[in-house]
């Protein structure tokens, strides 16, 4: 049996100078309906640093937020077994990882203080350390190689920075 890992992004305000970085997570629903389930991310800024959070009962049906879905592929379920009491249960944050896909989010150092927070291209940030997760996560044989393809194809629909050299494909 399998489960899908999707990654969602949420835009930010675009910004000539800066660019626009979305805001990139790890979900994994439940068994038992596609819109609850575990939301893996690191919070925080460059200035501050990030943190990792596991968001249980996440509801992507309830959030006023706007977010983008993107499946990165299928997992075995044994390498993130659904809750008991999906969607019974209130949305819950800790740090303590509960299976491999956790597992390996919480051995992924999270970014630090960034040493110009104000340039989008330079540090790790949220996006950065997602790939990291799946790097790992493909090199295990938890997901296909071809997850580079989505993470590559949502990273190209973002806004360059004023910095940044804009290419052309044709």
């Amino acid at each position: 049996m399998s489960a899908n890992l999707f990654l969602l992004t949420y835009p930010t305000r675009a910004s000539r100078i800066n660019g626009t970085r979305t805001h990139w997570a790890l979900f994994i629903p439940s068994s038992t309906t596609q819109t609850v389930g575990t939301l893996i991310q690191v919070l925080g800024t460059p200035f501050t640093g990030y943190g990792l959070e596991f968001k249980r009962n996440y509801n992507t049906s309830t959030i006023s937020e706007r977010f983008t879905q993107h499946l990165l592929g299928e997992i075995d379920v044994e390498f993130a077994p659904h809750e008991e009491d999906v969607g019974t249960a209130s949305t819950s944050i800790d740090v303590n990882p509960r299976n491999e896909i956790e597992k390996v989010a919480k051995r992924v150092e999270v970014p630090g203080v960034s040493k110009e927070p104000l340039n989008p291209n330079v540090g790790r940030r949220c996006q950065e350390w997602t790939r990291e997760v799946v790097e790992v996560l493909i090199t295990k044989g938890i997901l296909r190689d071809d997850s580079w393809q989505v993470l590559d194809s949502v990273k190209s629909l973002e806004i360059p920075s004023a910095g940044a050299v804009a290419t052309s494909s044709g």
